[in-house]
């Protein structure tokens, strides 16, 4: 290994330090799990070849400091020997940070391990303009920090109340903390655009009154602190199916492939090309457009209900539709039918509407 380049050690993990001829070995891991025997590993080959001392990084990764170029290759065989796989540094994606979610969590909605273990073999050390992390956290509590990330996931439940179990103790409103839930004269209403889908009313109702009607995650696009920070912007709603959020992560990162700098993270790229269009592009996936502009209400919502009957659940319909009324009566009937609406996007005089079938 001492004959590669400064790059060509980053893209395996091994990184020079500000001492001369000395090297830091970084180790993966996926969410933050290391088995007995490769912590064993490790601690071999820092007495070995380091300082007997091991560092654990804000990311779940383990390094191994302060060893000299002519031991790199025999430190680096002796890991791969114990099981262990180099991590990576440099415009490439990192390894996954996760939460451990439904596994051993009781806040957890959702599996964090299994899916971080499938974007892992999806996006692990593929070439990109600058670096781009991906964190999963089980529930809205956030604790891996998926905003913070270029591509962040987060598990969330939409519930649902059974009005005849309700036992009309109002819990359910003081405990929501997006003030989601509201009192009405048939009893009590969640208002969708407002929950965080967090559960505490599921959790917390004495009754069970309130039931999940759709657990998954949502995708967050575009974060990053160093000297710029940025949060990561909502990308979708819940979806369920992992197999299409592998698909979008992998498409947010191939938009970032095309179009990012170098140097430039992932949410610098989105603004500076423009967020609505951005976000289009990378949730469409060039999906079919209709055109109901100069349709007026209620034809236009009519025609929209056809066209998305003719497609299959999961599929995305692009709807061009007239500022005013009908661009707030379709949007709003297409998500009183259980649409998705995923992006709305403000042209000169009409909106574009990503929606998918659900």
């Amino acid at each position: 290994m001492n004959g590669l380049k400064p790059d060509e050690l980053k893209r395996v993990g091994i990184v020079a330090q500000r001492q001369k001829d000395f090297f830091l070995i970084r180790l993966k891991t996926v969410g933050g799990d290391l088995g007995a025997d490769e912590l064993n590993a490790v601690s071999s080959v820092s007495r070995r070849f380091a300082d007997s001392r091991v560092h654990l990084t804000t990311r779940q990764a383990v390094e191994i400091h302060n060893v000299h170029k002519d031991n790199i290759e025999e430190a680096a065989e002796e890991l791969k020997a114990g099981g262990l796989v180099l991590g990576t540094c440099g415009p490439r994606t990192r390894g996954i940070v996760a939460c451990p979610g439904n596994s051993t969590c009781t806040s957890g909605l959702v599996d964090t391990k299994g899916f971080a273990a499938e974007l892992d073999a999806l996006l692990f050390r593929r070439e990109a303009p600058h670096k781009f992390k991906v964190g999963v956290s089980g529930c809205p509590n956030n604790c891996s920090k998926p905003i913070e990330n270029d591509a962040g996931l987060m598990g969330g439940v939409l519930p649902v109340r059974h009005g005849e179990e309700c036992v009309d103790c109002g819990l359910c409103i003081s405990i929501c903390p997006a003030g989601a839930i509201k009192r009405t004269i048939g009893g009590y209403e969640l208002e969708q655009d407002n929950c965080i889908l967090c559960g505490l009313c599921i959790g917390s109702c004495p009754a069970s009154a309130w039931e999940p009607l759709k657990t998954g995650y949502v995708l967050y696009l575009g974060g990053t602190l160093g000297k710029k920070p940025r949060l990561g912007t909502r990308a979708t709603g819940l979806i369920g199916s992992r197999e299409e959020l592998l698909g979008l992560t992998e498409r947010a990162f191939e938009f970032f492939q095309r179009n990012g700098r170098t140097k430039e993270r992932f949410g610098h790229t989105l603004d500076r090309l423009g967020l609505d269009a951005s976000l289009r592009e990378i949730l469409g996936g060039g999906c079919e457009v209709v055109d109901l502009r100069g349709v007026c209400c209620p034809a236009n919502f009519a025609r929209a209900k056809v066209a998305l009957e003719s497609v299959e659940a999961g599929q995305r319909l692009e709807f061009y539709l007239d500022e005013g009324e009908p661009m707030v009566n379709v949007t709003r009937s297409l998500k009183d039918d259980g649409h998705r609406v995923l992006n709305v996007s403000p042209e000169d005089v009409y909106f574009r509407v990503l929606v998918q079938k659900d």
